[in-house]
């Protein structure tokens, strides 16, 4: 599970990555959906859990 910290106002990016060609989106999601999970949060921000396929690129927004 990938873990990162936003801020409000702050967003990330989730988009086929390395997905072998010829793959489809059954075949990408056979191990379940994407799950996205609040870990922890405070005033000024949150700790955001992201569980995906490892062929998905998770990217912060402003790294783009």
């Amino acid at each position: 599970m990938l873990v990162l910290m936003r801020r409000k106002g702050e967003s990330i990016l989730i988009y086929p990555g390395d997905i072998p060609e010829g793959m489809t989106v059954a075949e990408l999601f056979a191990g379940g959906p994407i799950k996205l999970e609040i870990a922890e949060t405070n005033r000024a921000q949150c700790k955001l859990g992201i569980k995906a396929p490892k062929e998905l690129a998770i990217v912060r927004d402003e790294l783009l």
